[in-house]
Order: C-alpha cells, then sequence, then structure tokens
C-alpha cells in the first residue's frame, strides 16, 4: 500500500484566482500539504499562485469546490509546466 503525504510525493501546480483573499483561502484549506508557494499579483485584481504540494489535482478540485466563488482558480488549475492562466470550462 502507497503511503500518501510525503515530499516525494510533491507536484509542482499554478493557477490564477480572481482576488487574493481566494488565495488566503485556499492556503488555510491547505496548508498541511504545502511545501512552498509563491503568489504574484501583475494585474489588478488577478492573481497567480504557484505552489508545491503532495495533493492530487483532483484533491485540489475538491477542496476549491467547497469554496465559494472558486471557478476561476478550477477552471485555470494546471501543472506548473502546462500552466497557461487560460481558463478552461470543466
Amino acid at each position: 500500500m502507497e503511503k500518501k503525504g510525503y515530499v516525494r510525493d510533491a507536484k509542482h501546480f499554478k493557477l490564477r484566482a480572481e482576488c487574493f483573499h481566494d488565495v488566503l483561502l485556499l492556503l488555510g484549506k491547505m496548508r498541511k500539504n504545502l511545501y512552498g508557494f509563491k503568489i504574484e499579483q501583475d494585474f489588478f485584481p488577478d492573481v497567480d499562485f504557484e505552489f508545491i504540494t503532495n495533493l492530487t489535482s483532483d484533491e485540489i478540485i475538491a477542496i476549491l469546490m467547497k469554496q465559494v466563488d472558486s471557478h476561476v482558480m478550477m477552471e485555470t488549475l494546471k501543472p506548473f509546466d502546462e500552466y497557461t492562466g487560460v481558463r478552461e470550462r470543466l
């Protein structure tokens, strides 16, 4: 049986959020599963959120589905090397 939750399970993701507050809410829910993150705000109010976690994209989406007004984050979530910032309908 494979154990989860170790740094060897780390994945690098990036997403776009409508505002900084949305990222703060997500951080609060993921804090135990984060190994590092970076928040960039180039054009107000959108925010790019880059992070390393042991969660899968499906697990991140499940967290976001419980968060109010998280559609932009869900539609832009990608592995870091595939990130474009373009929204894709789920």
